[in-house]
């Protein structure tokens, strides 16, 4: 464990393995945590640098968050990999609109960039946004609302209970996060003159979901394909041996 003092938080961030750098970006509310299961596997052959994202679990702010969270987690992607880098980054759901963002900002430093499920809002199905308004529901009635809420979006009913770590996550999540993921818009002409080989990856097991319609659409955008990788939104962690080598595969060029 080894933390990185960046302005406004603290970032915590685990290096394990040995051979080319892969840094791992969860999505959301998650941490490192969520890479608990693919990380040893890609570890035999990679260095595997797995952080938890400001505000979350052990990379606390220093004070209020900022007025721009994606460009802020995209900042401390770009000083993570001045740490560590270059590197293949593969970047989930939430994650992977940080990882636009740092590439449209930084665009040198990622070989191979994984876009898995970017739930890039412009590409979503109609009608893929008429449920609750989560952050309102944060806002106005408090964490346990919204995140019954949120919870029955993704289809888990009922919600499960929150621990403590949860509980703050999550709170920054719906409270700042997830509004700035929700409105933001990537630039496809600087993403397409990025020197980094960009990969958008979607769920076998996620077809017709929201976030495999957003990965579609963001992929057509670029002009790139779409690739199948194991399982669905989760399936680096459900399916955690198929999707990392998988992402082997993809890494090579395969």
């Amino acid at each position: 464990m080894t933390t990185l003092a960046v302005p406004g938080a603290t970032i915590t961030y685990d290096v394990h393995g040995r051979g080319p750098v892969l840094l791992l970006i969860p999505g959301g509310p998650a941490d490192a945590a969520v890479f608990t299961h693919i990380r040893p596997l890609l570890a035999e052959d990679h260095t595997v640098v797995t952080y938890d994202p400001r505000g979350l679990s052990r990379s606390p702010l220093d004070g209020t968050p900022g007025t721009d969270p994606v460009g802020d987690h995209a900042e401390d992607v770009h000083r993570l990999l001045t740490e560590v880098g270059p590197a293949d980054v593969l970047a989930t759901s939430g994650g992977a609109i940080t990882l636009l963002e740092h590439l449209r900002r930084h665009p040198a430093g990622v070989r191979t960039a994984v876009l898995h499920e970017p739930p890039v809002t412009r590409y979503l199905p109609a009608g893929a946004l008429d449920g609750p308004d989560v952050p309102a529901l944060f806002r106005d009635h408090g964490l346990a609302a919204a995140f019954a809420a949120f919870m029955k979006v993704v289809g888990v009913d009922p919600a499960p209970p929150l621990d403590p770590r949860a509980e703050g996550n999550f709170a920054y999540f719906f409270g700042h996060l997830m509004p700035a993921i929700g409105a933001y818009e990537p630039d496809l002409d600087a993403l397409r003159a990025a020197p980094a080989r960009l990969v958008v990856a979607v769920g076998e097991e996620s077809t017709g979901l929201p976030a495999h319609h957003a990965a579609l659409g963001l992929a057509a955008g670029l002009g790139v394909g779409a690739e199948p990788f194991p399982g669905g939104h989760g399936g680096f962690d459900t399916e955690a041996e198929a999707f990392a080598a998988r992402l082997r595969d993809v890494l090579k060029g395969c």
